[in-house]
């Protein structure tokens, strides 16, 4: 079975303004359609989004009603106001919260229409669950794994900045640019990470999750992000869904920015477990 675990983020930079007067269109290298997969399920486990400056509501629709009910609204869901701190301190909600899931199907689009104010950026990041993506398999271990696994705690700066067109996803930045000391040949897992700024979304990808991009909130209210890939495995049961790398691949793990906010240099610090050994999903990748 190839598991994947992947990010999707969608934004608009400038909304027209009005009751779901926008459409939503995904970040460069994203979908709205759920990737074909002949066996197993999908599902949502996680999504997040902010309004960069007022509040806004969205309407989440895929063509199939066992997803989000019927073709008129689908799922709704409220973004509120700009965290404490004001317009310098905007960091995104979680929309889809505590145990709720959404369940996908094969091939299946997507559409995310906005309620908002004009000339407002809306960004919107979720994550999918595949049982089984071919050609995607990744190496993600539990919370009990890699506990089991750990041999020491590193954090590794990575100074990767969003794009000066809101909600766009910045330039890559390799993991190894700013901070290059972890040990040669050796399995990390990736446990969360901390910002300086707060931003909405931090996406990663690299060659040990099938080119896929996977991520996390960037300072969310409802989010421990320093820990975010560890406490989703232990809130889904043990869920295998930690992101693992080898560090000889750290050059080609590439880092990105989404943001409400044009050129976000949130100075990320990535919380890593240095492994003992490889982890037991990376045999078959």
């Amino acid at each position: 079975m190839a598991r994947a675990i992947v990010l999707n983020t969608a934004f608009k930079s400038s909304l027209t303004g009005g009751t779901f007067a926008d459409t939503l269109a995904a970040a460069t290298s994203d979908s709205l359609a759920v990737a074909n997969f002949p066996t197993g399920g999908a599902k949502v486990l996680e999504a997040w989004g902010i309004d960069g400056t007022s509040v806004a509501e969205l309407s989440w629709v895929y063509t199939r009603p066992e997803s989000t009910h019927d073709q008129q609204r689908g799922l709704r869901m409220s973004i509120p106001a700009l965290v404490p701190g004001g317009a310098g301190a905007v960091a995104s909600h979680m929309v889809l919260s505590g145990y709720s899931t959404l369940d996908l199907y094969p091939s299946d689009v997507c559409r995310i229409d906005v309620s908002g104010t004009a000339a407002d950026a809306v960004v919107f990041s979720w994550v999918t669950l595949y049982d089984n993506l071919p050609g995607a398999a990744g190496v993600f271990e539990s919370a009990q794994t890699i506990q089991n696994l750990q041999k020491s705690i590193v954090g590794i700066r990575v100074s990767a900045v969003a794009s000066a067109t809101k909600g766009q996803y910045g330039a890559t930045r390799a993991f190894n640019t700013d901070d290059d000391r972890l040990h040669a040949n050796t399995w990390y897992a990736v446990l969360g990470l901390t910002v300086q700024t707060q931003a909405t979304t931090v996406a990663l990808t690299g060659p040990d999750w099938g080119g896929q991009r996977v991520g996390a909130p960037a300072g969310a209210l409802d989010t421990n992000s320093g820990s975010f890939f560890l406490d989703q495995s232990w809130k889904w049961g043990q869920l295998a869904c930690i992101p693992c790398f080898n560090s000889n691949n750290r050059g080609n793990i590439f880092v990105t920015v989404a943001d409400s906010a044009a050129s976000t240099s949130p100075q990320i610090d990535f919380i890593l477990y240095e492994l003992k050994s490889p982890p037991p999903s990376s045999s078959g990748v």
